[in-house]
């Protein structure tokens, strides 16, 4: 696939996760079984944060690569990494990079504002 049709799928992807629930079959039709990491971190925050908002910023495509700048939006209704559910909304951004291969993803790299999220989600277990 050329760049532009990566960046394109890329694109199809963000709209189909886009404030949804994410079940799995979804996900497959985007994630190859290569990368089930990615598909463990989506079902992460889909438990702990149901329905996020996944906002692209920027959309950068070279080759097989596309990164995303974005935001995650939502409220913590789920367990989220040990911290019980506080109902607190949540704002944090981060940027992912996706392989593609037969417009598929097969691998990510991400870095997430976790120190944020955290603060975020921990506010009313904390007081």
């Amino acid at each position: 696939m050329t760049t532009e049709q990566n960046k394109q799928r890329i694109t199809e992807y963000i709209k189909a996760v886009h404030v949804a629930i994410k079940p799995m079959e979804l996900l497959d039709r985007y994630i190859s079984d290569a990368d089930m990491e990615l598909k463990g971190h989506i079902q992460v925050f889909e438990a702990g944060i149901p329905c996020y908002d996944f906002i692209p910023e920027d959309i950068i495509a070279d080759g097989n690569k596309v990164m995303v700048r974005f935001r995650v939006k939502g409220q913590h209704t789920g367990d989220l990494f040990g911290c019980p559910p506080t109902g607190n909304h949540v704002n944090f951004t981060g940027v992912i990079v996706y392989e593609l291969a037969d417009g598929m993803i097969v691998n990510h790299w991400m870095e997430v504002d976790s120190v944020g999220m955290m603060q975020q989600i921990s506010t009313a277990v904390m007081a």
